[in-house]
């Protein structure tokens, strides 16, 4: 499988640090796994971190949405990241979050396309 625009590493690179900027990973734990679900390869990367809040679910994947005070953060990680998954992999880009334990997220980009 060949990607393409750095996908994976701007979700795990700007995605990741971003929670630890604002301490949600600080005596946590990061966990990436792959695995092969029918013709996806599906990557999960969850933290043990403090889930994201309801009020900004919707929002997280808004292009310059930002929970860092101003000049801190472009808001442009994790859109970046779900732009290059779904229009440049054909993939798809979700999450389950907890309040309080944590929160996952699931890349799953087709085999072959």
């Amino acid at each position: 499988m060949r990607t393409r625009d750095g996908g994976g590493h701007g979700l795990i690179g700007r995605g990741w640090r971003k929670g630890v900027n604002h301490g949600a990973l600080q005596r946590g734990k990061l966990t990436v796994k792959t695995s092969v679900e029918g013709g996806f390869v599906v990557i999960t990367i969850a933290d043990t971190g403090g889930g994201i809040p309801e009020s900004i679910r919707a929002r997280i994947f808004d292009p310059f949405f930002t929970t860092k005070e101003v000049g801190k953060g472009t808001g442009q990680g994790l859109s970046i990241a779900r732009n290059v998954i779904v229009k440049g992999h054909g993939g798809e880009l979700e999450f389950d979050t907890e309040p309080g334990q944590g929160t996952t997220f699931f890349i799953r980009l087709p085999v072959q396309r």
